[in-house]
């Protein structure tokens, strides 16, 4: 994290790292990619070290919701 981003982060408390690169292409395929998809939310842990994810980054992932994951590819597919 480069000086400014902790600064802004001490600043703004509700400031989130930038994601990593891995972890933006990581969803863009699951979005894109069904089987991907259905294996994200099988097996996380897998997938984030298959992405080469970092720790905070594997934690997000299993946080994600299914439900509202799907609900933006099906708005994705309807745009």
């Amino acid at each position: 994290m480069n000086r400014t981003q902790t600064q802004d982060s001490k600043l703004d408390p509700d400031a989130r790292p930038l994601s990593s690169r891995q972890l933006t292409e990581l969803l863009s395929r699951a979005l894109l990619d069904e089987e991907l998809r259905d294996r994200l939310f099988a097996a996380p842990e897998a997938i984030a070290r298959e992405f080469n994810l970092s720790g905070a980054e594997a934690q997000a992932i299993k946080r994600l919701d299914r439900r509202k994951f799907e609900q933006t590819v099906s708005k994705l597919r309807s745009a």
